[in-house]
């Protein structure tokens, strides 16, 4: 088997999500340790593949495209990149698209492929016997989700409690808030769903908590914010929860020694955010793209993105692992993952008015 791909991974910038329009593609040669990649060739003959472009950079979804080559015969084309890049470089193909099937993380950037046209109609049918109702549309499906969790010292705070993230502005938590940049498309997810959710006033609310209640300028990734609450930096960190579970799960001892010093706060509400593909609009391999997206729904990669990349599986019918269980009940709060990139500009806006780094 021979997946072929480009990356170009990174993060959304602010001014991306301001002026998606300048946007440009970088591209680079990567490589996973259980298969040998070169770059990727979108004009393979014949008709037996299917040309991904990937915002999940996972060598786990590298993995299971292995196991739907070798159990269907269907080459994976694999593109990678920064979602925002892949999205105009499919704008820029809409007269001879290159991509059959569209990957990418986080909700919000559903309403921007639609408003381009980018999607067609996936014709999956029977969703609704796996997935809620809010995790699909007739031109895309999700296929992950992860939480934006609280997280403390279990050992120097055992009563530890916290109701929502509002109870975050707290003058009990003056100077005791790690959180990663505000450029994060985490953290922009997090106030564009409270925009969404609860309004305006609200998420300031929130954004003004948490920068006034800053033990540090924003900085690093979760990973950080977890090891900077045990290293005595602060009190509280924000972090999703697949990070929790991937250094409780990690090759470096350190990481484990502070994933298992971590105790987790779930808000009564909590922010969940997606992982979601969709079948671009032209598709020249619509119905390999649609077996694809399918498989990728199926119990077991479900089960192998929950066991090997510390996500919540969408299929309803996969049982939770102990260690997905052990972090506590996640409650979701309301969204409409069709609409909340619509609230991101005024997120960012927000963020940046308030000091949110």
């Amino acid at each position: 088997m021979n997946i072929k791909f480009i990356n170009s991974g990174g993060t959304y910038m602010k001014k991306i999500f301001i002026a998606a329009t300048l946007l440009g593609v970088i591209t680079l040669t990567g490589c996973s340790a259980k298969s040998e990649l070169s770059q990727a060739d979108t004009s393979t003959q014949g008709n037996k593949f299917v040309n991904v472009y990937s915002a999940r950079n996972y060598d786990v979804d590298k993995d299971i495209f292995l196991e739907f080559e070798e159990e269907t015969g269907i080459k994976v084309n694999l593109i990678e990149g920064k979602g925002d890049e892949l999205t105009e470089r499919m704008n820029r193909e809409k007269g001879n698209p290159q991509a059959d099937l569209f990957i990418t993380v986080g909700g919000e950037t559903i309403a921007y492929a639609k408003e381009q046209d980018l999607l067609q109609v996936h014709g999956i049918d029977n969703l609704d016997d796996l997935l809620d109702k809010k995790f699909y549309g007739e031109d895309w499906v999700a296929l992950t989700k992860r939480a934006r969790i609280l997280v403390y010292d279990k050992t120097k705070n055992p009563d530890f409690k916290l109701q929502s993230y509002f109870d975050l502005g707290q003058e009990r938590y003056e100077k005791s808030i790690l959180v990663r940049s505000g450029s994060s498309s985490y953290n922009i997810a997090l106030v564009a769903n409270i925009l969404q959710n609860q309004g305006a006033e609200k998420a300031r609310d929130l954004v003004a908590g948490i920068v006034n209640n800053l033990a540090r300028e924003p900085q690093g990734n979760d990973r950080d914010q977890a090891k900077g609450v045990i290293a005595g930096e602060g009190e509280v960190g924000i972090i999703n929860t697949y990070y929790q579970l991937k250094m409780l799960t990690s090759a470096d001892a350190s990481e484990v020694e502070v994933a298992n010093l971590i105790g987790v706060a779930f808000p009564e509400e909590s922010h969940v955010n997606i992982s979601w593909g969709g079948i671009v609009k032209g598709a020249k391999n619509t119905e390999n793209a649609k077996k694809l997206l399918e498989y990728l729904l199926e119990e077991k990669q479900q089960k192998t993105y929950m066991e090997e990349n510390g996500e919540y599986p969408i299929n309803n019918k996969v049982v939770l692992s102990d260690l997905l269980t052990s972090l506590g009940e996640l409650k979701q709060m309301p969204v409409d993952y069709e609409t909340l990139g619509n609230f991101t500009t005024e997120a960012i806006m927000l963020m940046d008015e308030l000091g949110w780094k």
